[in-house]
């Protein structure tokens, strides 16, 4: 019984939330794999650093953001991504699912935004039925299960 991870989750793993407690012992305690995708890794990359750049150093729009970037690099988040990639070191990424009939069809019928249905239709190709997330939307995909954390 695999549990897809998501990135609201992962985020709570890496950067103090309310929630991230909670999220820590769950995955520390945990006797089940755990698989997430390329599209939650890039995802949670860009979260991520865009929380930080917010918080240290008052950078609002993804636009100034990249242009940060260009001219300074990722050092401002140095720490954050050193333990990103501890994490997705530890559990199975797959790839996202190619069926694009799918996604469109989970995007239609879940009325899901793009990315979230890609994560929903990898889930189900490679029929996974447990996902970790704290983004509501989820429950509208009637073949997940939202794992309670």
């Amino acid at each position: 019984m695999d549990i897809f991870l998501d990135t609201s989750f992962i985020i709570s793993l890496l950067i103090e939330t309310e929630k991230t407690e909670d999220v820590r012992k769950y995955f520390d305690e945990a006797s089940v794999p755990f698989v997430t995708s390329v599209s939650v890794y890039e995802e949670t990359y860009f979260v991520g650093i865009k929380m930080i750049a917010e918080d240290r150093l008052n950078i609002g729009s993804s636009y100034s953001l990249r242009d940060y970037i260009k001219k300074s690099g990722y050092d401002f988040a140095d720490t954050f991504l050193k333990n990103m990639h501890e994490v997705f070191e530890s559990i199975e990424i797959v790839h996202d699912t190619k069926d694009i009939k799918l996604i469109e069809n989970v995007a239609r019928t879940c009325r899901l935004m793009p990315n979230d249905a890609v994560i929903a239709a990898t889930c189900k190709f490679y029929d996974i039925k447990n996902l970790a997330t704290f983004d509501a939307d989820f429950k509208r995909v009637d073949y997940l299960e939202i794992v309670k954390i």
